[in-house]
């Protein structure tokens, strides 16, 4: 069983293999709008407090409403007792890993690909790089949960921009290399965001010169596109002097 968790991270959420039936495709409830035109075989939404929807409510019944299979908090599957919805087993994951260690949706998709039976995971838009709670909290579960994973002889893929299980710092090769800021503290955050900062803009530098590569290419293929139209027109016998007598044959 190969399993694809999709996150919403912008960086890679769209390089889950979506066309390839041998993959299942595992999407977050919050974000299930996003891929409603792609295949989707599976949906999470383990928050028991949906107080962030405007009408929770309606959002649950939106959720049930597609007919996928959902698992979900166990407040949410006792009002919905169909068959597509299931309540995440805690006791059985708590069981697999020794303890509940569940801080983020991801970390709960792999723990349940697991469960499973999954041969293959594979994690697209899932970088929890952005915010404290994302960083702190929920970043270090996501790993454990990979190496967990990886230590039970399941292949994982991780796209190669996401953050997850990367590091720009080798601890003993690289002390020397790297100016090591002092942690918590004003300075020593401040000096991360720098260096995230300085990423950033390495990024969009790489973003720009893409731009214009891209904006080179579309030229290139109006200009042969209208040779296309020039060529169909001489084959049909036009004597073209414009580009403008080609559009018959559009």
């Amino acid at each position: 069983m190969k399993v694809a968790i999709v996150g919403g991270a912008p960086s890679s959420e769209m390089l889950a293999p979506y066309d390839d039936s041998d993959w299942e495709i595992w999407v977050l409830g919050n974000r299930l709008s996003r891929y409603l035109s792609k295949r989707v075989t599976r949906v999470f939404e383990i928050h028991e407090n949906l107080t962030e929807h405007p009408d929770p409510t309606k959002y649950k019944d939106w959720l049930h409403s597609h007919g996928l299979p959902l698992v979900v908090g166990e407040r949410f599957a006792s009002e919905y007792p169909s068959g597509h919805v299931t309540a995440f087993p805690y006791e059985q994951v708590s069981q697999l890993y020794g303890h509940l260690y569940l801080t983020s949706s991801p970390a709960y998709m792999v723990a349940y690909a697991l469960l499973m039976g999954a041969t293959d995971i594979a994690i697209y838009g899932v970088d929890l790089s952005i915010g404290d709670h994302e960083y702190f909290w929920q970043r270090p579960c996501m790993e454990a949960w990979i190496g967990f994973a990886k230590g039970r002889g399941v292949k994982v893929t991780i796209p190669a921009v996401s953050h997850i299980g990367k590091s720009s710092y080798v601890e003993g090769r690289d002390w020397n290399a790297m100016a090591e800021p002092e942690l918590f503290s004003e300075d020593g955050f401040n000096a991360i965001a720098a260096q995230h900062q300085a990423k950033m803009e390495e990024i969009q530098k790489e973003r720009q010169a893409l731009a214009l590569k891209a904006a080179a290419y579309d030229g290139a293929q109006q200009v042969y596109r209208n040779l296309a139209k020039v060529a169909r027109a001489v084959d049909a016998g036009i004597d073209v002097k414009s580009l403008l007598e080609t559009t018959v044959l559009r």
